[in-house]
């Protein structure tokens, strides 16, 4: 699942920075496959992971890990699900590609939630606790980054005699701002999915541990 997302991440990111008509329709179609891939991995790990915990009555470590397993495969899949928002965004899009003068800002932080999405997995590979509490850390990054990106785009895109065009484009480059900062969220739940794993410690309903890295 981790491969999949990561050739999904490349795609649109190929389409933030050169527009939708500079991807092939093969990779496009490979898009597609790799999204129904994603759905299908998730589903059949899930059922594992339950069917595990019913049959082999797994002791509390294991059945801590089990449980945060299956938290992040439904947050890999919610990822993959916002990659998809992403290009159906870029699809409505009149041309179909950013303006040159919103387009840094987005892909900053674009590259910021993939950061994120890597450093949460590592997490749980290495299981490395400061990586996976930096990630949670600069989830507030992202956030702001949105913010600030929509509210300079307002200023700067809506004078009194806007075009219809105009409007709708507003409209899909906020839609692909969020589904971007969604993705930042899933790498956080992912993240806190790992403190769990590796402490016990459920941090959607406790206040984060402190950490000396920034």
């Amino acid at each position: 699942m981790k491969s999949l997302l990561y050739a999904q991440f490349e795609t649109i990111e190929n389409i933030i920075l050169s527009g939708l008509e500079s991807v092939s329709k093969n990779e496009l179609e490979n898009f597609s496959k790799n999204e129904k891939k994603l759905d299908q991995m998730e589903l059949k790990m899930s059922d594992n992971i339950v069917l595990t915990i019913g049959l082999e009555q797994p002791m509390a470590g294991e059945l801590r890990q089990l449980v945060s397993y299956l938290r992040m495969l439904g947050d890999m899949e919610r990822i993959g699900d916002q990659l998809n928002n992403i290009l159906h965004f870029f699809q409505e899009l009149t041309p179909k590609e950013l303006p040159e003068n919103q387009k840094e800002s987005i892909h900053n932080m674009y590259d910021m939630s993939l950061i994120m999405v890597r450093k949460a997995l590592e997490s749980y590979e290495n299981e490395d606790h400061e990586t996976a509490i930096w990630t949670i850390k600069n989830d507030e990054v992202v956030d702001d980054m949105q913010r600030k990106l929509i509210s300079r785009m307002l200023r700067k895109s809506t004078p009194p005699n806007i075009a219809i065009e105009d409007a709708i484009n507003i409209l899909n480059f906020g839609s692909i701002l969020n589904s971007i900062e969604r993705i930042a969220d899933n790498a956080t739940n992912i993240a806190e999915a790992s403190i769990y794993y590796q402490d016990g410690i459920d941090l959607r309903h406790s206040d984060l541990p402190d950490s000396n890295d920034e």
